[in-house]
C-alpha cells in the first residue's frame, strides 16, 4: 500500500523525536557542551518555562501539546526545538510548521552524530517517535477504520478519549484519540472555544545498548515508519481524501 508522502496542511501540532542514552560527559556539562556544538550551527538557547496548550475535557484539563518536556530551556533554530534533559535528546518542529521527514531525520541525525562522536554519548537505549495531530470541528470516531458507537448504552462519545496499545515486533505503539474536546484558541478578535479532535500515536523500543550510530539510525526510521503506516492505517479513505494528500 502506497502511503501519502504529505497532507495539505498537515494538522501536527506535535512531532516529537526522543533518544535515550548514556552520557559519555556528567549532566552538569551537557547544556554547555551542547551549546559548544549548536551555536556554531545557528542555535540559540533561551531559558524559558514550558509552554502548553491544554485540551480540556468539561472543566478539567487532559491533554497538553506543544508543552516538551521540563528542561528549563531549548535551542531553537529556524523551525525546531532541541531539549536536554536526563540521558536524553528530545526534539520537535514548531506547532504548524513541520519540517518534513526527510529534512527534520537528518538535522536529527547530524545532530546525534555530532554528539556521539565528540563522546558525549557512550551508547543508546531507546528511540521514540510521538506525533500529535489536531482535527477542529470534527468527530474523529468517524474518520477512523471500525466503528466506535455507545449510543446504546446511552452514553455520548463527546469529550472522550479512547486509548489503544499493541505491543509487536519489539515496538510499543500507544494511540490516543481525543474526541471533540474544547480548548481556547487564541485570535485577532480575542480567545474563543473551541472544538479540537486529537490523534496521538506515540511509537517507542527501549533495547538494549548499542554503540552502532547506524544501528540508532536505522531504528529511528523504522519508528518513525510505523508511526506513519499506524496513523495512515488507522483512519479511513473517505477522511483521509479530505485532508488532501499528496503521493
Amino acid at each position: 500500500m502506497s502511503l501519502p508522502r504529505k497532507l495539505n496542511p498537515d494538522n501536527l501540532k506535535d512531532t516529537l523525536v526522543e533518544i535515550r542514552y548514556a552520557q559519555g560527559i556528567p549532566q552538569e556539562l551537557i547544556l554547555g557542551f551542547a551549546s559548544s556544538i549548536l551555536e556554531p550551527l545557528g542555535y540559540q538557547y533561551l531559558p524559558v518555562p514550558n509552554q502548553t496548550i491544554n485540551i480540556a475535557l468539561d472543566i478539567n484539563p487532559q491533554i497538553a501539546f506543544g508543552a516538551g518536556i521540563n528542561s528549563g530551556g531549548f535551542f531553537i533554530k529556524d523551525d525546531v526545538r532541541i531539549q536536554f534533559i536526563s540521558n536524553q535528546v528530545v526534539f520537535n518542529c514548531m506547532a504548524d510548521k513541520y519540517a518534513g521527514w526527510e529534512k527534520y531525520f537528518q538535522i536529527i541525525s547530524d545532530i546525534i552524530s555530532n554528539l556521539f562522536d565528540k563522546k558525549a554519548i557512550k551508547d543508546f537505549n531507546r528511540v521514540s517517535v510521538r506525533y500529535i495531530s489536531e482535527f477542529k470541528n470534527i468527530d474523529i470516531y468517524r474518520g477512523i477504520k471500525g466503528t466506535v458507537d455507545l449510543s446504546n448504552a446511552g452514553l455520548k462519545l463527546d469529550n472522550s478519549i479512547l486509548r489503544l496499545v499493541d505491543e509487536s515486533d519489539n515496538l510499543k505503539t500507544y494511540v490516543t484519540l481525543t474526541n471533540k474536546a474544547r480548548r481556547i484558541s487564541a485570535s485577532p478578535q480575542g480567545q474563543k472555544i473551541i472544538e479540537a479532535s486529537l490523534i496521538d500515536i506515540n511509537v517507542y523500543e527501549n533495547f538494549n545498548p548499542v554503540s552502532d550510530l547506524n544501528i540508532l539510525i536505522n531504528k529511528l526510521n523504522q519508528i518513525h515508519a510505523k508511526q506513519k503506516e499506524v496513523f495512515f492505517g488507522l483512519i479511513s479513505d473517505d477522511f483521509l481524501n479530505t485532508l488532501n494528500p499528496e503521493y
